[in-house]
């Protein structure tokens, strides 16, 4: 009988979880392991080190013993990217997987190198060889071709991915799914939201320079504050709150709305990071779901058909058009919006949909006649037997 297993990698012998400090980076491992363990998938450990010039037989001894276990039609799945390990590491760890005759799924939680710019070059660029030979493309590209089966966010980051491996000259394997709004895990005891509670903006500041160029009319809660931002609290429009530990702050939200937005300007999306959201599931928008909180969004995000499909916030072109937005928002609207909002919340903190995408995924690899749903369309009619916008 095949055992599934997630790769924990710890950073300190002392008690905590790795990265938890560090924005939302350690609260998205943490629960994608817990809800991985809820459906019976066991956790492999191994400790994160560096060593440049480890000798192969060192290296192979140590992988026998982190994967000593595996047997075969056994599936590993690890989320990637891979913390501070070399990439020489990261090969004899997937050969290793590979000479169990197990399988290896890969959880994208980042493909880190869009971050930079997810734009490609066209296939005939002079300037495709350059971008092929930056260390964080080859890997990822190189690396996930390797891997039986993928969870992707979202069905935008899948297609973009292939054009990727297709300038690339790589080809990806089929077993793919992806989780969508992904999971938030936390235990919310927080009373009924109402519709004159303001705008929510949760996460790392650093991601969003926009905050400071707000109009001063622009009302707005901000979470996460560092000592470098302390500046922001000079604007009178915004309230400013330090951060707090991730498994509190769904607690601490006051608003009406959550907001996800990236960018370097007021009021478009402009810079890297917030074309990311093209691709991606920002880590705040399961986290404001999960404290039935309604959304706000970018219309082009990957997130911005599961919003509309399932009628649980706002869309926008730009922050210009929201104050104008919100204020044709009736009582009666935003309790409808609240109330979608409140049947998906507890799928939120269950994990649901990353565990459904773990077993379409294990259903792909071993059966490859599943059929998967696109999670970044999904209606939850079929789980409720009702229309979740009341109609």
């Amino acid at each position: 009988m095949m055992t599934t297993y997630m790769l924990h990698i710890n950073t300190t012998n002392y008690p905590g979880y790795p990265f938890w400090e560090m924005g939302a980076a350690g609260k998205c491992h943490f629960d994608r392991e817990t809800f991985a363990q809820e459906i019976g998938i066991k956790i492999i450990d191994g400790f994160a080190y560096t060593w440049d010039d480890e000798p192969r037989d060192v290296l192979n001894s140590r992988l026998d013993g982190i994967l000593g276990g595996l047997k075969q039609n056994d599936a590993v799945i690890v989320q990637w990217p891979f913390f501070t390990f070399k990439s020489h590491w990261i090969q004899t760890f997937i050969d290793r997987v590979h000479q169990f005759r197990s399988k290896l799924i890969f959880l994208i939680d980042d493909i880190s190198s869009w971050r930079v710019g997810p734009e490609l070059p066209s296939p005939d660029s002079a300037e495709l060889p350059v971008y092929l030979s930056r260390s964080d493309v080859s890997e990822e590209v190189n690396f996930i071709s390797q891997a039986d089966g993928v969870i992707f966010h979202s069905a935008p980051m899948y297609d973009h991915f292939l054009e990727e491996m297709a300038v690339a000259g790589k080809t990806l394997t089929q077993n793919v799914t992806y989780y969508g709004p992904g999971g938030h895990g936390t235990a919310y005891f927080q009373g009924r939201r109402q519709p004159d509670g303001g705008v929510d903006y949760a996460g790392a500041l650093f991601k969003a320079p926009f905050l400071k160029k707000l109009p001063s009319d622009f009302k707005i809660n901000v979470y996460g504050a560092e000592k470098d931002d302390t500046a922001l609290a000079e604007h009178q429009n915004i309230s400013l709150h330090k951060r707090v530990d991730p498994q509190a702050m769904p607690q601490m939200l006051e608003g009406s709305y959550g907001l996800i937005w990236d960018s370097e300007q007021y009021p478009g999306v402009i810079g890297p990071l917030g074309e990311y959201e093209k691709y991606n599931t920002p880590a705040k928008f399961p986290m404001y779901l999960s404290a039935n909180e309604p959304v706000i969004v970018w219309s082009q995000a990957s997130t911005a058909p599961f919003v509309e499909t399932n009628g649980i916030g706002l869309i926008v072109d730009s922050l210009a058009e929201l104050p104008d937005r919100l204020a044709s928002v009736t009582p009666d609207q935003y309790n409808q919006m609240l109330d979608n909002v409140l049947r998906i919340s507890p799928l939120i903190r269950s994990g649901f949909f990353l565990k459904k995408a773990i077993f379409e995924v294990l259903g792909l690899v071993y059966d490859n006649n599943l059929t998967t749903t696109r999670p970044d369309i999904i209606s939850l009619d079929h789980l409720t037997g009702e229309k979740l916008n009341g109609k």
